[in-house]
């Protein structure tokens, strides 16, 4: 940039907050009688900005992964390489190879980030860095605790032990407005490793974003490695270089709005914009679901969904229409025919197939949705719209990187049950064609070959439809009977892959002296 480019933006900068002191004049004049000029009014925004970076930035952390095998000795790498130092990575002077952000969700020390930043947690270990006024008589740096990551959502918890944190305040993006200043708060190049968090200034840049394409995977169109290519995304112009992500994006008021992902910030590429995941009810309940270390379930209709074709929309049509309704899935039992055009999910507009399976995801598996959809038939009155609800199922997530929990899944008498439509679709490709009428909701995922189960005859993919004679539709049903039997043999209606239906029972588990799962 040349000197006269510089002084040219300088003077566009000053004149737009003297056009901005001038605008503000008038509603300032109704609470006051002295004038407010352009300066006041960039320094009472001024004031605003410090006000509401010292309210947050120490619920913001830096945090760095190590691989296990390199902890303690120097992995060649930045400015050690070549002087065959050991260096610790709870020490300040230890440079990160691999390096984000975090923050702080409660003072007890949870801390969310972003999935990515983390990768695989059976291969790394991780180091947080907090603010040394909050500890000054210790290292700066803590090993962490990862209770889950999910990179369906590309979010992640870690769990330090530490108290008396400061657990940010949690805003509402749902009323984000595009023009609204915001603050971005982080690790850049791993230089916050102090625990005292750069800070970036921007506005948002435009709302509901789709998530740019990964080059580190070789993802098809038909495979989505996140729900954020759905359009989920905050659009921000503040500058995210590498490691902000799982930084904090905050309004004036010092309310997290937005976790930062440097979706755009490759090495040498680095760009003054960026994204953030909302903070919404999405955002809420995946990490309530990761902070007691488990996966969050996401909802499944069981539909095909398309766009409409240009020549629908030129007409003002909007919504997603059905291609495609599997049988015995939510859509078919809700009574969703092909050609269906959904335009509402529990009130809310879907205009385009993403969408859509926006709205579905936002929701958890096991909950009634209501569909609003317009149905064509010719020479059939029909009204303008439908209302068809739909209990959803369990989508089946499948992602280039790894997903974990610290909390496994529950296992009874040796086997694991999920929602049937949260198996991979190559072990169920082919199975139970009997039709909607004997369409299992409950597959077994995973038997112990040593368990009472395997010697009932219990295998993986096997359906299960009946407990004790009572009809189960969720995993939540089957523990909840099951449970509640601990001393005797349990009945089982199984659906085998070829469609024939048999009774099996478990026995009680001698080898467990209380018949846990």
């Amino acid at each position: 940039m040349t000197q006269k480019t510089r002084q040219i933006l300088s003077r566009m900068f000053i004149s737009g907050w003297l056009l901005l002191g001038l605008h503000l004049q008038p509603i300032r004049a109704q609470f006051s009688d002295e004038p407010m000029d352009g300066l006041s009014v960039a320094l009472a925004l001024e004031q605003a900005t410090i006000a509401a970076v010292e309210r947050f930035q120490d619920s913001v952390v830096a945090i760095s992964r190590v691989r296990k095998d390199q902890v303690g000795r120097s992995d060649g790498r930045g400015p050690e390489r070549g002087l065959g130092l050991q260096l610790d990575p709870e020490e300040l002077d230890y440079v990160p190879q691999f390096f984000g952000s975090g923050v702080v969700i409660s003072a007890d020390g949870f801390i969310v980030t972003c999935a990515h930043v983390l990768d695989d947690p059976n291969l790394f270990n991780y180091y947080v860095w907090v603010n040394q006024r909050s500890f000054p008589a210790r290292a700066v740096g803590t090993s962490a605790k990862v209770m889950a990551a999910d990179p369906y959502s590309d979010l992640a918890v870690l769990k330090i032990e530490e108290s008396g944190l400061h657990a940010a305040s949690l805003g509402n993006a749902e009323e984000l407005k595009k023009g609204q200043f915001v603050l971005a708060l982080g690790n850049p190049e791993a230089i916050a490793r102090d625990g005292s968090p750069s800070v970036g200034w921007g506005m948002v840049s435009n709302l509901q974003r789709m998530a740019p394409a990964d080059e580190a995977t070789n993802s098809s169109t038909s495979s989505v490695e996140s729900l954020h290519e759905f359009g989920t995304l905050i659009q921000t112009d503040a500058k995210l270089n590498l490691g902000m992500s799982g930084g904090a994006l905050i309004n004036l008021r010092g309310e997290m709005i937005g976790l930062t992902t440097s979706l755009v910030a490759t090495r040498g590429q680095e760009q003054p914009a960026g994204y953030a995941i909302a903070v919404d009810a999405l955002f809420r309940r995946v990490v309530d679901a990761l902070r007691s270390g488990k996966l969050p379930e996401y909802g499944f209709l069981g539909i095909q969904p398309e766009d409409l074709r240009p020549d629908e929309r030129r007409k003002g049509e909007v919504g997603a229409r059905v291609s495609l309704v599997l049988p015995g899935w939510p859509g078919d039992l809700a009574g969703l025919k092909s050609n269906d055009l959904i335009v509402a999910v529990s009130g809310k507009s879907v205009e385009t197939r993403s969408d859509l399976f926006r709205e579905l995801s936002v929701l958890p598996a096991g909950v009634d949705v209501e569909l609003t959809v317009k149905r064509n038939r010719i020479g059939v009155p029909l009204p303008d719209k439908l209302s068809l609800t739909a209990s959803l199922s369990k989508k089946y997530v499948s992602t280039s990187r790894p997903s974990y929990a610290i909390d496994a899944p529950p296992r009874w008498r040796g086997l694991e049950v999920d929602y049937a439509t949260a198996v991979p679709p190559e072990l169920t490709r082919g199975v139970f064609l009997g039709g909607r009428n004997i369409t299992p909701k409950l597959l077994v995922t995973a038997v112990s070959p040593d368990s009472v189960a395997w010697s009932a005859g219990i295998r993986r993919c096997d359906g299960i439809t009946e407990v004790l004679g009572k009809k189960v539709e969720s995993p939540a049903e089957f523990y909840a009977i099951t449970d509640a039997v601990v001393d005797q043999a349990v009945g089982l209606t199984i659906l085998r892959s070829n469609g024939r239906t048999v009774e099996v029972r478990v026995p009680v588990d001698l080898s467990m002296p209380s018949d846990p799962r």
